[in-house]
Order: structure tokens, then C-alpha cells, then sequence
């Protein structure tokens, strides 16, 4: 049965960091429409032209917008908040490289402000260039070094990286700055974690919940923390709290069913991956988890029918249809078992690829 259990899919959540970049999907603008800016060295042309572009940009209008912005900048050539918003304009409009040489001028004009490195740093990073944009968030730290965004961006890239020390140190520089800062505790504490640390990072994700007690992303890392050491009642009492916190995160049902199949309690991980399905009816991977555990109760009619509910919504779910081969082989259906050996090894699943060589299915598929 060993094999079988390697083929449930589990999902973890080590950390927070995506979540920042998912809650900045709009992008702002630095002054809110028809603000008179209180500067003599502003005509009152530029202000208008200025004015004009953020009504366009608010209708998504950008085309008008940059015009607008860049007519304001010729009438008044130091308008730093035309500027910045032409350079957000720019981002919105999908010009990334005149958004980038917008945010250095921008930079030139301000030589005490980080923000507009900072500003390349998160168009580097939204482009999978790590190492650039720890270079641009380092040039951010230089001009202002009690920001404490700027080290939590830096420390998201050392993490993804694997660099897992100099991660700490900058998560360790945001709680310096600012003790009450609980994704710096949350993900510092994944940091000591991956670098085998496991007592500081307990202690990291305790610290992080009782931070931020509206937050169940602590405790679901915490609990998984503990099923990776094989202390599952410790790791069900985390996702317990975390599920006490947010009833409907998922993840954290998720995961309390896959340390409860892991601990052998196969009825009450049931329960829970029926409750995955009912919070997050597209997902999957619960409809995959049941499946792996109704493989472990050897029924095999159960595999066939949520290994099928995962194939519908993920057709490229490849632990999915080695799910259902073996239980096609227990039902007796060859044909079916090789076929979804098949496109499970194509889908990248290697040990499916030996068992479709062991039962001869080449031969089986060609009759």
C-alpha cells in the first residue's frame, strides 16, 4: 500500500509572501484626482494637464493618461508626482521598460528616496529576476535604511533563492523595525525551517499567530511543520486552530485530512477533504486526496469515481490517473489501468511509465 500513498497529492504553504503580491494587482496612483498640488513651481497648466491624466487613467484610459502626464512634465519639468503616476501608468499599460526609465529618472530627481528602486525592485521581481531586483531593493535600503518593506522584499527573493540565512536577516531587520510585524515572524520562521532550524522556527510561527490572531496561515504551517516530523497529533492541533481562525481556508482542511490519512485515521480525513470540496469545488487536489484515501481502504470504485472528478477539472493531473490505473488493475479493467498509466507517465509521473512496461500494456492497448 506504500506506493499508493506516495500518489495523494499534498498542497503546503510555507509562507506568505505570495499573498503581498496578489493584494497589489491594482495599480495605485500616488494623488487622487483633481488634487490642487501646492507647489509655485507647478503652472497651472501642468496641474490641469496633471488632473486630466488621473481622470483618464481612473477610466482606464491610459493612452490619454500618458499624454496627459507628459504634458504636464514638459510644462513643469520637475513635477515629481507627475512622474511617479506617469511611470504607473506605463505599469499598467504593460510598458515596463519606460515604466522602469520613468522610476529612474524619478529616482534622479529624488536622491534621499528608495521608492522608485524599490518600485523596479517589484517589476523585477513579477518578471522571475531575483537577483536583479535584490540588487534595486538593496539600492532602496542604501537611501533609506528604516523601511522596513524593502528588507521584508529582499528577504522574499533570498528566500525563494534558497538563501535561506540572508533571508533571516532581512526578516530579522523587519521585526527589528517592527516587533508587531507578523508575516516577518511567519516566514522567518519557514526560513529556519528549510535551514533545519526547527526550534526557532516553532517558535517563529507561534510568535507570528499570537501577532496576528485574525491569520490562520501561522498555525497550517506550524501543523505542517510537525507532520513532516511525524507528530501528527501536534500537527492536527495547529490546523485545528487554524481552521478556528479562518472555517473556510481550505488549506488548512486540506492539510488536517492528509495528517489525519497519514496517521491512519482514514474516516476523518474523509471528512475533510469532503469539506476541501465543498469550500473549493474547482480544486483538484481534494477530489485526488479522497481518491488516495479510498485507495488505502482498497475501495477501489471510490478511487475510480474522484480520481475522475480530478481528471475533469485538471486534465493535466497526472497522480490522478496513476490513481486510477491502479485502481482500474484492482478492478480487472487492463485496457483502462494502461491507458491511464500512459498519460499519467506522460504527464511526468515515472514510476507509472515501469508499470505500464511490467503489465505489457503496449501489446494490450494495440489488441
Amino acid at each position: 500500500m506504500n506506493l499508493y500513498k506516495l500518489s495523494i497529492t499534498m498542497l503546503l504553504t510555507f509562507s506568505s509572501f505570495c499573498l503581498l503580491a496578489q493584494e497589489e494587482e491594482e495599480v495605485k496612483m500616488v494623488v487622487a484626482s483633481n488634487v490642487e498640488i501646492d507647489s509655485t513651481a507647478i503652472k497651472p497648466e501642468a496641474q490641469e494637464a496633471y488632473n486630466q491624466g488621473i481622470s483618464a487613467f481612473e477610466s482606464k484610459n491610459y493612452r490619454v493618461a500618458i499624454e496627459q502626464f507628459e504634458k504636464a512634465i514638459s510644462i513643469s519639468p520637475n513635477f515629481y508626482e507627475a512622474y511617479k503616476n506617469l511611470a504607473n501608468t506605463y505599469l499598467a499599460n504593460n510598458n515596463s521598460e519606460q515604466a522602469k526609465n520613468t522610476f529612474i529618472h524619478i529616482a534622479e530627481l529624488d536622491k534621499n528616496s528608495g521608492e522608485p528602486f524599490y518600485e523596479i525592485g517589484l517589476m523585477a521581481e513579477s518578471q522571475d529576476s531575483l537577483e536583479t531586483a535584490i540588487s534595486f531593493y538593496t539600492k532602496a535600503i542604501e537611501r533609506q535604511s528604516g523601511e522596513k518593506k524593502y528588507y521584508y522584499q529582499r528577504g522574499i527573493q533570498y528566500f525563494k533563492l534558497e538563501k535561506y540565512d540572508d533571508a533571516i536577516t532581512d526578516f530579522s531587520k523587519v521585526i527589528l523595525i517592527d516587533p508587531k510585524a507578523a508575516d516577518a515572524y511567519n516566514d522567518r520562521g519557514s526560513a529556519y525551517k528549510l535551514s533545519g532550524n526547527i526550534d526557532k522556527a516553532i517558535s517563529d510561527y507561534n510568535t507570528a499567530a499570537e501577532v496576528n490572531k485574525k491569520s490562520g496561515l501561522a498555525y497550517n504551517n506550524l501543523g505542517s511543520l510537525y507532520r513532516e516530523q511525524k507528530k501528527y497529533d501536534l500537527a492536527i492541533k495547529s490546523y485545528d486552530k487554524a481552521i478556528l481562525i479562518e472555517s473556510d481556508n481550505y488549506l488548512a482542511w486540506n492539510n488536517r485530512g492528509y495528517a489525519k490519512y497519514e496517521k491512519g485515521d482514514y474516516q476523518d480525513a474523509i471528512t475533510d477533504f469532503k469539506k476541501v470540496n465543498q469550500l473549493k469545488p474547482e480544486y483538484a487536489i481534494g477530489f485526488n486526496n479522497l481518491a488516495g484515501v479510498y485507495m488505502a481502504m482498497e475501495d477501489y470504485n471510490k478511487v475510480v469515481e474522484y480520481s475522475t472528478k480530478a481528471i475533469k477539472l485538471d486534465e493535466n493531473y497526472g497522480a490522478a490517473f496513476y490513481n486510477r490505473a491502479i485502481a482500474y488493475e484492482m478492478l480487472r479493467k487492463e485496457i483502462e489501468a494502461c491507458k491511464d498509466w500512459s498519460t499519467a507517465a506522460d504527464l511526468g509521473v515515472h514510476v507509472a511509465n515501469q508499470h505500464y512496461e511490467k503489465n505489457g500494456c503496449k501489446s494490450l492497448i494495440e489488441k
